[in-house]
């Protein structure tokens, strides 16, 4: 390890802007990030474009371990959890990471992280690409370097993954620029350049291993990213797994339900976009999920971050594709583009909110120990955003310093405030909101639209002059993040079609994704201090959902909606909605929502929409209404409340886990006298290796080790060829005596079953529940820590390639069991 004097720092900058004798401003033009379809579908980007996935292609194949690479830039966010240019050493960063969530640092932390990843694919540009091109057209290729920013995927008005991301494959120009090749396409997913598993470069797999039902998220097996995998998809050890499956269909039809915006040129997020940049609020309450005080109002629980979560799980989907996982989620691709959008968003926001900021963070304390914070200390605006730096002594940079887009050397296309009809105000420049306002309003204004373009007018609806007036109605959506112990999770809220019967498909009008993570790796080490810290806080997040575009449809559609006037719209909400919890695709029982504490509350707001699309809409008055606010019970009518089912009699906590093939797993705890080894395979194959050079071996094996390592305490090998089952030890490096029985008839069933009861002086060995042989201990002090499976190389397994491993304390409990 270097030492800090010794160490440069990698600057964070922006993409330089060619200007002369002058400061970055908002007075000054620098390039601008575009919306991904419309830049990649002009002609006019074709260089940019080709650039852009030339140097994503070369940046995702840089070393692993190399600190200037894809992989670890993307590690920043969460795995493989180890310093990022800065001089600690790994155990002093070990069990903290660098990431803000559910804190008002998500966003301006955020911009300094995209604005890394922009500028070293620009350095890949300039330094790799374009002087490998013919001399005579380079200028050409500098300048769209030069000039290129970082597209951004608008998902509020677009229900698909970008056209660019869609192909496995793609064209650019060869290294020399002379000629086309078809080359695997970057945007498509991240691939391993090693081509092996990504637990060699630190990733680990999620979760214990042990806990009962629990699924292992072995994202440590994988050589490329998923997205939107269906469950038989994630299975360890599969090739599908392994390389992995993007559906981008499946995360269209996502970003397309529910059923209410199928006939809407807008995603489901747009009116979520609408309401941030039109509802008035504080910045602390725009950055973040947290729940900032204990009776906020219900406006308060609009932000940008639970939008920002809703696309993550939209993207990867219900069976842990790599962008529903913060520890994984950067290495997507999308995760970029979603990211530029968000910090687009922000950047609308403060350009309508210039003077918002913050002092001080009173609440929520930034408890991340790597940050370089105690616990207890307050966030301010000189925080230093570790681990991103701005030149190479390593000073670090603060959210002032990346407080505008400006200052690194970008812009987006609503916020050119250099352009001669914005002087001399720039930002404040009243042509400057009033266009930004036209625009917010025609993108993403769901309910405006339908309520001033309405043909007829609606009833329940004040039809003014200059305006429309009415009623404006959302859920507000309140829990415990880290209620299931930091698993992601979904609360969706349904209409009933009918007012009696259930329909989610059909009924499903929004919902909102807890993005989190176990704070815990598999191995139960710390792996994210601030998941813990928030989690033994009892963090709250929070989120807000306007429902009247879907009102307004169902009005107009005449489905039983007579008006939007607040008695009829209660009424009407009070039969018709109920909500559900779902992790994993499955919907959780209402028993175990409890640590929920969850809170779905109704509200009411007036609205003013204006004719004048430059006229941003007045939103205020915003009231709970007890009457359409519920909690666990999953509804507001009786009858489509959630079924409080008994929970199942609690059983012996019988630790269970997967035993892959050629890998280890620790004992959770050790095997003492009487405990009970269940061994479970799914197939069975007896038939001998053919032409092998070495034995016919399948086999697994006790150790006092916990990775397999130490003394082998007992082992079990199946010798086809010899059809003979081989029983040893292996303790001070020496093997003990073989003991054979006959393999012949051994494995009556297709789904074998092998039971080692430790006696204390031997083992008892039964295979498919019939006895085989008593095995004297030959080293009796010795305790058993890990099991290890393994096959001989280039053999075919008897077993299957995964095992279920469970394990009793007593043959008492694993008959009660």
């Amino acid at each position: 390890m270097s030492s800090t004097a010794e160490w440069v720092y990698y600057p964070i900058n922006g993409v330089p802007v060619k200007i002369v004798d002058t400061q970055l401003g908002p007075n000054v033009k620098v390039p601008i990030r575009q919306n991904i379809d419309q830049w990649s579908s002009d002609p006019a980007n074709d260089k940019q474009v080709k650039l852009f996935v030339m140097a994503l292609d070369r940046f995702q194949k840089i070393d692993p371990q190399d600190r200037d690479s894809y992989f670890q830039i993307a590690g920043i966010h969460g795995q493989p959890n180890v310093p990022w240019d800065e001089p600690l050493d790994k155990a002093e960063a070990e069990g903290k990471g660098y990431c803000t969530h559910n804190n008002i640092l998500f966003p301006i932390w955020h911009r300094a992280y995209l604005a890394l990843y922009e500028q070293r694919l620009y350095e890949i540009m300039v330094q790799d690409i374009v002087p490998n091109f013919p001399r005579e057209g380079r200028s050409a290729w500098e300048e769209a370097a030069l000039t290129w920013r970082m597209p951004f995927w608008d998902w509020g008005v677009s229900t698909s993954v970008p056209a660019l991301s869609k192909y496995p494959t793609t064209v650019v120009p060869t290294a020399d620029g002379k000629d086309e090749e078809r080359i695997p396409n970057p945007l498509f997913q991240f691939r391993m350049p090693t081509n092996k598993p990504m637990s060699s470069a630190g990733m680990d797999n999620f979760k214990d291993p042990w806990v009962d039902d629990g699924d292992i998220l072995y994202f440590g097996e994988c050589i490329g990213t998923s997205r939107w995998p269906e469950k038989e998809d994630t299975v360890s050890g599969s090739a599908t797994w392994r390389h992995g499956v993007v559906n981008n269909y499946k995360v269209q039809d996502a970003l397309k339900k529910p059923e209410w915006v199928n006939d809407s040129p807008y995603g489901q997020p747009a009116e979520m976009v609408y309401r941030l940049l039109t509802v008035p609020m504080e910045y602390s309450t725009f950055a973040t999920t947290a729940q900032l005080s204990e009776n906020q109002d219900v406006a308060s629980d609009i932000n940008l971050e639970y939008i920002h979560n809703n696309i993550h799980g939209w993207v990867g989907g219900d069976f842990n594709g790599h962008m529903s996982q913060i520890p994984v989620a950067t290495f997507d691709p999308l995760f970029w583009l979603h990211h530029c959008n968000i910090d687009r968003i922000f950047a609308l926001w403060q350009a309508l909110n210039p003077e918002k900021w913050f002092v001080e963070g009173e609440v929520n304390d930034y408890f991340q120990e790597i940050i370089g914070l105690a616990v207890g200390d307050k966030i301010s605006p000189e925080t230093a955003l570790r681990p991103f730096h701005k030149d190479t002594k390593g000073t670090v940079l603060t959210p002032n310093d990346v407080r505008w887009p400006y200052s690194l050397g970008y812009s987006y296309p609503e916020l050119q405030t250099w352009k001669e009809e914005y002087a001399p105000n720039n930002f404040t420049s009243g042509a400057l909101l009033d266009d930004l306002r036209k625009t917010i309003n025609e993108l993403y204004g769901v309910s405006r639209k339908t309520l001033v373009d309405a043909a007829a007018k609606l009833n329940g609806v004040e039809y003014l002059e200059d305006a429309v007036k009415s009623l404006d109605y959302a859920f507000s959506v309140r829990f415990y993040k880290y209620a299931f112990g930091g698993e992601p999770f979904w609360i969706r809220i349904y209409l009933s079609q009918d007012g009696a019967t259930r329909n989610a498909s059909l009924d499903l009008i929004t919902e909102v994704f807890n993005f989190s993570q176990k704070p815990e790796s598999a191995s139960g080490k710390l792996a994210c201090s601030n998941c813990k810290t928030n989690q033994l806080a009892n963090i709250r997040s929070t989120a807000n959902i306007s429902i009247t575009p879907v009102l307004l449809t169902l009005l107009k559609s005449g489905k039983d909606l007579s008006s939007l006037s607040k008695d009829d719209v209660l009424k009407f909400l009070q039969k018709r909605a109920y909500w559900r919890v779902f992790r994993g695709g499955k919907e959780v029982p209402r028993f175990e929502l409890e640590p929920l504490a969850l809170e779905i509350i109704g509200s009411t707001n007036d609205a003013t929409n204006y004719h004048d699309p430059t006229k941003a809409p007045l939103l205020e008055n915003f009231k709970p209404e007890p009457t359409i606010s519920g909690g666990a019970d999953g509804a507001l009518d009786p009858s489509l409340k959630q079924p409080m089912t008994v929970p199942p009699p609690p059983k012996p906590d019988i630790p269970k886990a997967v035993l892959a093939i050629n890998s280890s797993l620790p004992f959770k705890g050790t095997l003492e006298a009487d405990s009970v080894v269940v061994i479970d395979s799914v197939s069975v194959d007896l038939t001998p290796a053919e032409d092998s050079h070495t034995i016919d071996n399948t086999q697994f094996w006790f150790s006092d080790g916990q990775s397999g390592d130490g003394d082998i305490l007992f082992l079990l090998s199946v010798r086809r060829a010899e059809k003979q089952i081989v029983f040893n030890t292996h303790i001070d490096n020496t093997w003990g005596q073989e003991v054979r029985v006959s393999l012949e008839n051994r494995f009556k069933g297709p789904a074998p079953s092998i039971l080692i009861h430790d006696q204390e002086d031997g083992y008892e060995v039964f295979i498919d529940w019939r006895h085989v042989l008593w095995f004297e201990k030959r080293a009796k002090e010795k305790i058993a820590r890990s099991i290890s499976y393994t096959v001989n190389e280039s053999q075919a397994s008897v077993w299957s390639r995964e095992l279920k491993v469970k394990v009793y304390p007593s043959m008492k409990a694993l008959f009660q069991h």
